[in-house]
């Protein structure tokens, strides 16, 4: 029996069963502890290969229906994927959210991220989609601050632009091609304008839901305004939402003639993204909203090394992005404990070291590790990102990458001085750091360390998906 559609059907059906649970706090909280532990497993249940819902297969020489492909690729995505919900979820323990709508949203998030990333037919990704975006929009509602309503509202209503352009695009291909599946789609792709039509109406979907430019300001807005550990969650699912659909836009166009012209634009939302990400951040004085601004300059280098199309910028690329999911997911852990002395603004903290140093110090590996000090796992990713740009004769790009990562660097120290270095009156007085997010903290922290001296790890399982570009 194949157990692949478990990985989605199982939080689906849970996030079901714990809505109807309301008010019952101690059960939802035995419940979620379960399931989260229960996320870890799902990835290592099904074996490789095709997996076709209600029966269907081949027919008439096309896949019909419903098609996942699971590689080792995708293995490793979703062990990253679950590992980092898992620890989100155990952290959102701690916190008392109204009608237990954290978990619920949480889990249908993570059905979203895994159907779309095992999709082999691009309406169910779409649909998915579309999924995600109003789930992203819930797990912001859940700050219940106005300027948090605003975020989740402006975030759906752009969304609604952007996914239906996208839709337009998927139609337009299956009027050309017969077929929504993607391996079959490829291989009746023509070179006509209805085709660039249609890949620029992906690209449009594809920047809205990365976070990529023109949407990057709304995207960090999602970040900045919901709570710190619900933003290690969105980021997460933004990253891997970029990866997901660049990698099939290069599977379908990559082979026409004038894709080089298109493949063009996606570096250049890659690179606006990782410069407009890094100067924004510098500007901020919110700690949250700075965190943020960082997470959009790291999806710029994730859709640069993808955007590439080469095989080690594919590697370089969604290693930077399983590298940067889990580096991300701790500074935001971090800003969540930070939280607990009541303010984000960096200009009224200080003196925090004394009170904390554990935290401060776990937050720093974190810092080192986004700005690609070794032996952290940012090196590692961002030291291929630029190797993969020189192979590419790009080296305009690595060297972007290489004043982006010094602007990081410049920006995280800025912080870290001013949380917990800056001399200040301010007395802290029982701030009591979440335990569970202190242990999910220190996880991420180990895996930075682990994944920057053992890259091999996570890179083993790439090199057989990516060799096929």
């Amino acid at each position: 029996m194949n157990y692949l559609p478990l990985i989605v059907v199982f939080p689906l059906i849970m996030a079901i069963i714990l809505n109807l649970l309301h008010g019952r706090d101690k059960i939802v909280k035995y419940i979620t502890f379960l399931v989260a532990f229960s996320l870890l497993i799902l990835p290592f249940l099904a074996p490789y290969g095709y997996y076709y819902f209600g029966g269907h297969g081949y027919l008439d020489g096309y896949i019909s229906g419903i098609a996942y492909l699971y590689t080792p690729f995708k293995k490793v995505i979703l062990i990253t994927l679950s590992l980092i919900a898992s620890l989100v979820l155990i952290t959102g323990m701690g916190e008392k959210i109204k009608n237990n709508m954290f978990v619920v949203f949480s889990l249908m998030g993570f059905a979203s991220i895994s159907a779309i990333v095992l999709a082999d037919d691009i309406f169910n990704l779409y649909v998915f989609f579309e999924i995600l975006a109003m789930v992203q929009a819930g797990l912001v509602f859940l700050s219940g601050t106005e300027e948090s309503y605003k975020a989740g509202l402006r975030y759906m209503i752009i969304g609604t632009v952007a996914g239906s352009l996208m839709l337009l695009g998927i139609g337009f291909l299956l009027a050309m091609t017969g077929t929504l599946n993607i391996t079959d789609m490829k291989n009746y792709i023509v070179n006509s304008p209805i085709t660039y039509v249609s890949l620029l109406l992906l690209i449009i979907g594809y920047a809205y839901g990365s976070g990529l430019p023109p949407f990057h300001n709304i995207k960090a807005d999602l970040y900045g305004r919901s709570k710190a550990f619900i933003s290690a969650l969105l980021q997460t699912f933004s990253k891997f939402t970029l990866v997901a659909i660049i990698l099939v836009i290069l599977n379908l166009f990559s082979s026409l003639p004038l894709f080089p012209s298109a493949k063009g634009v996606l570096l250049a939302l890659g690179v606006l993204g990782m410069v407009f990400g890094v100067v924004m951040a510098l500007t901020q004085s919110d700690y949250k909203r700075l965190l943020a601004y960082h997470a959009i300059s790291q999806g710029g280098y994730v859709a640069t090394g993808l955007a590439l199309g080469t095989p080690l910028g594919i590697v370089a690329g969604v290693f930077h992005a399983i590298n940067n999911v889990i580096y991300k997911s701790a500074l935001f852990l971090g800003a969540y404990i930070v939280e607990k002395t009541g303010s984000n603004d960096l200009y009224k903290l200080g003196s925090l070291l004394p009170t904390i140093p554990y935290v401060a110090f776990l937050i720093l590996c974190a810092k080192l590790a986004i700005s690609g000090v070794p032996p952290f796992n940012g090196f590692q990713s961002k030291l291929l990102l630029a190797q993969a740009a020189m192979q590419a004769n790009l080296p305009e790009i690595a060297i972007i990458m290489i004043f982006v990562s010094i602007g990081t660097f410049m920006s995280m120290m800025k912080a870290f001085y001013l949380i917990f270095l800056k001399p200040t009156n301010r007395k802290y007085e029982n701030i009591k750091v979440p335990k569970l997010a202190l242990i999910s903290l220190t996880i991420l922290v180990f895996l930075c360390i682990l994944l920057g001296v053992y890259p091999e790890i996570v890179t083993n399982y790439l090199w057989e998906y990516a060799n096929k570009f």
